[in-house]
Order: structure tokens, then C-alpha cells, then sequence
């Protein structure tokens, strides 16, 4: 199984890990969920969860992700499961924005 995992996370080393699946499901949501002219950043980035040794993104487009996925995560129409994920990542992209750095995922194998 493949996992990404996010700096600036909730745990006690400031990371979080998800599946690639797990991410790369939230494009669907994204797409459903925001305006056009917003989403396709967001979208392209979750869609390629897994599919690169590491991404990067830098401070103040995390901040503009944190506030899309946060929108995902609060749509009606979003399954609880989705909704925790996208809050997650949500809440990783905007403490790298607080802190002015890179927000990075970093994939891993099984």
C-alpha cells in the first residue's frame, strides 16, 4: 500500500500519513465542491498523491490549499471519511503557511 505523508502535521513529530487513495479521492471532491476557476491546482495535487517521491508546496499557495480543502471538508456533500482527510490536510496546509515554510508530502511503500 502506498502512504503519503504531510509536514506539519497533528502528531507528536508534526506529520500526518494517509493513503494515496485516501488523497487522491478528495480530486473527485474538489471538483465537485469549488468554483472552476479555483479548483484545478488542488485538484492536480491530490490527483498525483503517491506518484512522486515528494511535492512541495510553497507557503502561500498552502495557504490558498488550506482554505479549499477546509471548503471540502465542510461540503454537504462530502462522506465523513473525505471530510477528515481533506480537514487534515487542511489543517498541515495552513500551520506551513503560519510558518512561512514549504508544506511537502513525502510518498512512502509497504
Amino acid at each position: 500500500m502506498t502512504y503519503v505523508q504531510t509536514t506539519h502535521g497533528a502528531d507528536f513529530f508534526g506529520q500526518d500519513t494517509h493513503t494515496a487513495k485516501a488523497i487522491r479521492d478528495l480530486a473527485g471532491y474538489a471538483r465537485g465542491c469549488l468554483p472552476y476557476d479555483v479548483r484545478e491546482p488542488l485538484a492536480r495535487l491530490l490527483e498525483s498523491a503517491g506518484t512522486e517521491a515528494e511535492a512541495t508546496v510553497p507557503a502561500d499557495q498552502a495557504e490558498e490549499f488550506a482554505g479549499l480543502l477546509r471548503t471540502v471538508a465542510s461540503h454537504k456533500f462530502t462522506k465523513a471519511k473525505a471530510a477528515k482527510v481533506a480537514r487534515l490536510l487542511g489543517d498541515s496546509a495552513a500551520r506551513a503557511a503560519a510558518e512561512g515554510e514549504p508544506w511537502t508530502w513525502t510518498t512512502t511503500a509497504t
